[in-house]
């Protein structure tokens, strides 16, 4: 009987301890940013679009209602990657360092989450767009950054690497060796799927800055010789290849027993080619662009067991906060020398209701403008102050009779006025086109 007792307990332990062990392991970490994905474009916030793939990964998670990235691609991308807001790392308009013939992003004044994750004993990937370094004239860059792998659009050779009609590349940087390929979207989808099953038994993290061919969401704002109809069209298709990408990698997470180990994070960056608000094709404007409606993205996270399935959130997001909500997840330390911006929302996938865990402004900057909100109110640096509650639009003064205004405008200038200013490294000089 002693002898059996001591069995029984010994099991338990053994038992105790490996379950113990298995909740320890941190996440697998995927991040999908998709160019020109609007709130407008996925029918989880109220599209008539079909995105079957990121609705049930909204009705799997948590959907977030007020999220912010910045204006343009190149720094929503540095901002996500270094926790940093623009005046600090200096990318404030978009610049394609390979167009511009300049070096780009520095490793190491400006280190990645990425870069951070390896450190940590991550298997780390990228799939996608990267434009932030010259590719040609640094081909060890994505490795220094922190990727082990990578499957990258290269621009650096523009006439080599021209877009034809259809949007397809010619030429993907796979590990730094360049492929021909006839769908590089779909190549890309194919080589970020295999990365989880050959990581499958270690933690990994994939950034997938998403590159899809025909009519590339971003680039379609830029067709203004294109009827409303066919830009329409064209969005609506570019949203449908997206989702299905989506479904790519989420299912090949799933059917390889991944889903209770993987928090997937799904936004979007940039307006969308078409303007919901009016049903109709939208014309860029730049003021539309340093608006609330021209960074307020979608973010949903399916984060199993941490998360209850198909909650709502008001909480408030920008794009600086992935990089110390990643690092949270993975249970590491922030880096000693980092000045990050950025705030985890890891309390917030919890569900936490304490408001000393979470933000209650966020931010945004494109070029010299710079713009602060909180749950109702926003305002620039230009004094520019509106009520996103009853003027979404941005297109009345607040009203002299709103008695709670004047506090309110005080306090998020007050904010707005700590800020430092540009104190970022050198970025490429000159600017590109979205």
């Amino acid at each position: 009987m002693k002898l059996l007792t001591t069995l029984l307990c010994m099991s338990l332990s053994v038992a105790l301890s490996t379950n113990i062990s298995h909740a320890a392991e941190p996440p697998n970490i995927i991040l999908i940013l998709i160019d020109g994905l609007g709130r407008d474009s996925v029918s989880a916030y109220g599209s008539d679009q079909a995105t079957p793939n990121m609705d049930q990964l909204a009705r799997d998670g948590v959907r977030y209602e007020t999220v912010w990235s910045m204006p343009a691609c190149n720094p929503t991308r540095v901002t996500l990657l270094t926790g940093q807001y623009p005046f600090r790392h200096g990318w404030t308009e978009h610049r394609n360092a390979a167009e511009l013939e300049r070096n780009g992003l520095s490793w190491e004044q400006f280190p990645t989450v990425a870069k951070r994750l390896h450190e940590g004993g991550y298997q780390t990937a990228i799939g996608g767009h990267w434009q932030v370094n010259h590719l040609g004239k640094q081909p060890d860059a994505l490795r220094k950054h922190g990727f082990h792998e990578s499957c990258v659009w290269d621009p650096s050779e523009l006439e080599e690497n021209r877009h034809d009609e259809s949007g397809t590349p010619a030429h993907l940087l796979i590990n730094g060796k360049r492929e021909k390929v006839e769908n590089g979207s779909e190549r890309i989808n194919t080589f970020l799927t295999d990365f989880t099953v050959r990581n499958r038994n270690r933690p990994f993290f994939i950034y997938y800055p998403m590159l899809l061919n025909n009519a590339m969401l971003h680039r379609s704002n830029q067709r203004d010789h294109e009827t409303p109809s066919k830009k329409t069209a064209q969005h609506a298709t570019s949203v449908k290849h997206a989702d299905q990408l989506v479904g790519n990698l989420i299912s090949a997470v799933d059917r390889n027993g991944l889903r209770e180990k993987t928090v997937i994070l799904l936004t979007g960056k940039n307006l969308s080619a078409i303007d919901n608000r009016k049903g109709q094709a939208r014309q860029p404007r730049h003021s539309d662009r340093i608006s609330d409606h021209g960074v307020h993205v979608p973010l949903i996270v399916r984060a199993v067991g941490m998360s209850s399935a198909g909650r709502v959130s008001q909480d408030l997001i920008d794009v600086s906060d992935f990089y110390p909500t990643f690092v949270e997840l993975a249970d590491l330390e922030l880096p000693d020398h980092a000045v990050l911006d950025g705030r985890s929302f890891v309390p917030s996938l919890r569900g936490s209701e304490d408001p000393y865990e979470k933000r209650n402004w966020i931010y945004s900057q494109l070029g010299k403008t710079r713009m602060i909100r909180d749950w109702q109110h926003v305002i620039d640096n230009h004094g520019n102050f509106h009520d996103l509650q009853k003027d979404p639009l941005q297109q009345q003064k607040v009203s002299p009779l709103d008695k709670i205004a004047p506090g309110r405008r005080q306090r998020l200038q007050m904010i707005l006025d700590r800020f430092p200013g540009e104190t970022g490294g050198p970025p490429p000089e000159d600017t590109s086109k979205d």
